[in-house]
Formats: structure tokens, sequence, C-alpha cells
């Protein structure tokens, strides 16, 4: 090949190399308005009907403000949250001063039974006769025995208070493992079960031995299904040991549940009304709730014993003193109060029941004739109740035939006295007179005293 065409087509190339990057821009400046001469070239539509207006109307421009960061630490605003309209708070009414003498209901246990003293003060409140007296721990229970043993500290509690009424609410704190010496046993093992029921039948026992009307409240439904199946699962444990020693079980369980047995956080109060019963932790009591669970324990306990007004009380109104002490043996032993056995009871009478009418024999007619009978009054003075001849002196009652302390043997061996009517002993005794005075020849007898007979002796 020649070289002189191949050095032309060379310097072909590199003028195309120099020149096209100025080229360029003139080329690209072409084809847009090229691109804008056929944009402007009007089609059918605008040749038949005229060219559209798009122009597009003028529109100002606003700059906007710099927008400049607050700090939160100094500027933040509140956030205001739409709430549920709060439920009316309940009322609390006025406690009024107790009778010296008003029977007193003691309360032990736990936060739950902080909550039921408040309650049951509230609905007593207008019972002068019915006093309410605290002795709460809120976080104990069994379990944790080492905090505050109930075990140990109710001997204490039930010699300083001496209550009439004793109502327990313990438990809901229970829910943990339980200890014994360096081991740990889990809620519902076979360890548990024994080391629990123990402790709450050592509480239990305490209360048979005080020998007052007791009352267990069961465990309430806690919010979550494992906890209602714990709370469920106690109730079972306690249950059989309280009614075994004659205790009452206050259920309350339905109170705080629905249809299925599930936790409720509101239903029906006192009044039917639907409130909030428990509070937001799903644990606590809301003064609605702590009002009805009161009034589970205050009815139970009106059917038990009768206290309260209007009702007739079935235990004494004089309560004697008395204390819960551990004998040599281990076992506990209620000591009352120290009573000389010449003084009656409380209420009691000078007339022993079933105590025949005071007789005298008249020698002359060997009837049995009654004498004034003295006053309860005179007995006294004259210390004469049959207390004070019994114990005192020694003497036995006058024997009625057929009353339990008749021990004659065979009881056909002797027999009662025939009463007859009194106008018609009248009469034979005035004629006995009369003709015993005929026999002595003795005319006179205004100076003979008339008796008047009330049975016949037996012959």
């Amino acid at each position: 090949m020649p070289r002189k065409p191949l050095f032309a087509c060379l310097a072909v190339l590199i003028g195309f190399a120099v020149v096209l990057p100025d080229l360029e821009p003139v080329v690209a400046q072409e084809i847009q308005l090229a691109q804008a001469k056929k944009r402007d070239r009007p089609g059918l539509f605008e040749r038949l009907f005229g060219k559209r207006n798009t122009s597009k109307p003028s529109t100002t421009v606003r700059k906007r403000a710099p927008i400049i960061k607050k700090r939160t630490t100094t500027t933040r605003r509140k956030t205001t949250t739409t709430r549920r309209p709060a439920a009316p708070v309940v009322k609390t009414v006025e406690v009024e001063e107790k009778d010296p003498n008003a029977h007193k209901i003691l309360i032990v246990g736990d936060f739950v039974a902080s909550g039921l003293a408040w309650g049951l003060d509230q609905a007593l409140a207008k019972e002068s006769m019915l006093a309410v007296s605290e002795r709460t721990a809120d976080s104990s229970g069994f379990v944790r025995a080492g905090d505050f043993d109930w075990n140990q500290k109710i001997l204490g509690i039930l010699n300083e208070e001496s209550p009439d009424i004793v109502v327990v609410a313990l438990g809901a704190n229970d829910r943990e493992d339980i200890s014994q010496g360096e081991e740990k046993h889990p809620v519902n093992s076979a360890e548990w079960e024994e080391i629990y029921t123990t402790r709450v039948d050592g509480l239990i026992d305490t209360l048979k031995v005080y020998g007052r009307p007791f009352f267990w409240v069961s465990l309430p439904a806690l919010r979550g299904a494992e906890a209602t199946a714990d709370m469920a699962y106690i109730n079972g444990l306690s249950k059989p040991l309280v009614e075994k020693a004659g205790g009452y079980y206050v259920d309350v369980w339905n109170g705080f549940t629905n249809a299925s047995g599930q936790f409720i956080t509101s239903g029906p109060d006192i009044d039917g009304q639907v409130k909030a019963l428990r509070t937001r932790d799903g644990v606590n009591f809301s003064s609605a709730g702590k009002l009805k669970l009161a009034y589970y324990v205050e009815r139970d306990i009106r059917r038990a014993t009768g206290f309260g007004a209007g009702a007739i009380d079935l235990l004494a109104s004089a309560t004697q003193s008395s204390t819960i002490e551990i004998g040599p043996d281990g076992k506990k032993r209620l000591v009352g109060p120290v009573i000389a056995l010449a003084d009656p009871l409380p209420g009691a009478t000078a007339e022993l029941a079933g105590e025949p009418d005071p007789v005298i024999f008249d020698p002359v007619t060997g009837k049995a004739l009654t004498l004034p009978k003295p006053t309860d009054d005179a007995i006294e003075a004259a210390n004469l109740t049959p207390q004070y001849r019994l114990i005192v002196k020694g003497e036995a009652p006058i024997i009625v035939v057929g009353r339990i302390d008749d021990f004659t043997w065979p009881p056909s061996n002797r027999q009662g006295p025939a009463f007859i009517d009194p106008i018609e002993a009248a009469a034979l005794a005035a004629e006995e007179a009369a003709a015993l005075a005929a026999e002595e020849g003795e005319g006179e007898g205004d100076g003979e005293a008339v008796l008047t007979p009330v049975s016949k002796s037996s012959e």
C-alpha cells in the first residue's frame, strides 16, 4: 500500500478529533431547535379546532422561613391523649364511735386483708356494736415465712386484741418457690404442697384453739391465666383445712370473675352498678372492689353469728379475757380468766332450772305445804343461791324426779309428789282441823295457823 494515502487518512482523522468537541454544542443546539419547531407545528386537531391555551396561571413563590430545630429538653410539649371519663369516686362514710362493749372483728393477712379491713370498716360504720381491728402486712404470706411468720405472730396478736371474730385473708403473695433449709421447691410440686399445707394448718390450729368463730377469705382471681390458676390451686388447699377445723370459708371467687371463671377488671358493685373493681395492675382492688369484698365477709358473719343491728347475738355479750399458751408438750391451749366458783355467769339467775317450790310438812296432817318463795335479792343477801349451797356449803340440790341429776336407782322406787288443786286442799285441811278440834273438846280454833297444802305426801 502506498504511504501517501495512509498518511492522508491519519491526518483527516486527527483533524476530526480536534474539531469534533467544538462542534458537539452546535450539533446539540441544532437538535433542540428542530424538536422545538416540531412541537410548535400544529397537528390535525389544532388545524380543525384551533390551538389550545396551555399557558399556566402565574403563581407567586413564597420563600419558606428557615427551619430552626428546637431542643427537646427545653421545648418539650406534653402530649394530650383522649381518656375515658373517670369512674365516679366512691363516697366514704364517717365511722361512728363504737360502744365499749362492742364485738371486735379482727382482720389479719396481706394486702387483700388490708383492703378488706377498709371496706368492712365502711360497711359497719353505723354499727355501734361492731368494731373492726386490722393487723395486716401487705407483702406477707406463708411462703416467705422468714420476713413475717404468721404462725409466730398470731399468738401475740390474739392475746393482745382478744377479738370476738377473726377474719383471715392470706395467700395472694404465695406464687413463689418455697424454701426449706437450703432447698427450694417450685409451685405445684409435691414438696411445695406439703410444706405449704403444714404452715396453713398451723395457723388454723391456733384459731381453733382460740375458740372464737374465724372466717377464711378465698383468694381472688388475678390478671393472667397462670396467676388465676395458681390462686385457684391455693384455694383448693386451704378450703378443706378450714372446714375440717370448724371455720367458715368465705368464697369471693365469683364476685371478681366472669361466667367462664376468668379475671375481670370491671363488674357489678354491691349496688348492681358496673364499676371498676380492680386497679390497672390487675392485683389490687379499687374502692368499689374493697366494698364488694367486704360485702361477702359481712354477709357470712351475720349468718353465722347473728351479730349486728336487729339480730340476736349468739355469743355472750360479756367477753371474758383469755390467752393462748403453748404447754410443755408443744400443744396450744386456751387459758381463760380465773373466776370464783361461787360467782354466777353474766345474766344468770339465782333460780335453778326445774327446782320445786320450797315446802314444809305439817306434822298433824302429814301433808306438804308451800312456803312463801324468797325473792332473788333475799337469796343473794342470805347466800342461799344454789351455787353457794352446792359449792360452798356442800349441800346437794333438791332432787326432782326425772331431772338429769336424779340418780336414784331403780327409778320406780321413788315417786314424785302428787299435786292437787289448792282450793280442794284448803277445804280438806279445814275439815280435818275441825274434826281434830271436836275430838279434843276444844271449841277455840282462832289461834291455829292455816297453811295451804299444794301436794299429797307419798304414803
